[in-house]
């Protein structure tokens, strides 16, 4: 048997991240940025958690986007940085939500609001595809489903991406019905 020595942790040693090893551009696989769910379990929350924990959550595991799920464990939504920043939940405070009851449930896109991409289109296709995909349709975060197994296999967030691709990416969303009808509602 071999003796190992055990040394102590540095101040200089950092942590690293797979991101960090794979030289990554416009012209990498799309799958490259694909957090899939098939070897990575996602990142998830309840309805039910308060909004303030969630951004607590998720600034510190540095999510851009979690999965909800109900108690019975069914996938209802997801919950991006966007849907939980200071001006989304600004926005529902104004609308009479108090704050420290605001709930992940009251700010994520529910499963019926999601867009998604075909796996079997991801994987052909370089990311600069799928970033274009995702302008022309307003979309900030994809789900990627596979089609013929029915299984919703992964995300693509350009957060990530464009922190993979040390870019910023800007995607402006398309407007929603209920969007433009605030928008132009009478404030009282």
């Amino acid at each position: 048997m071999k003796n190992l020595n055990v040394l102590q942790l540095q101040d200089f040693d950092k942590l690293v991240f797979p991101e960090e090893f794979r030289e990554l551009t416009l012209d990498s696989p799309a799958l490259s940025f694909v957090s899939d769910f098939k070897s990575h379990y996602p990142a998830l929350l309840t309805p039910s958690v308060l909004a303030v924990n969630a951004a607590q959550v998720m600034q510190a595991g540095h999510l851009s986007a979690v999965l909800v799920l109900d108690r019975e464990g069914l996938f209802t939504g997801l919950l991006t940085a966007e849907d939980i920043s200071y001006q989304r939940v600004m926005q529902r405070v104004a609308e009479g939500v108090p704050r420290d009851v605001l709930t992940v449930g009251d700010l994520m896109r529910s499963r019926s609001e999601l867009k998604i991409l075909s796996y079997q289109q991801v994987e052909k296709s370089r990311i600069r595809d799928v970033l274009e995909s995702m302008r022309r349709h307003g979309q900030r975060d994809c789900l990627v489903v596979d089609l013929q197994n029915h299984h919703v296999r992964g995300l693509i967030s350009v957060a990530d991406v464009g922190r993979r691709l040390h870019a910023e990416i800007h995607i402006d969303s398309v407007p929603t019905f209920a969007d433009i009808q605030r928008a132009v509602a009478p404030a009282h």
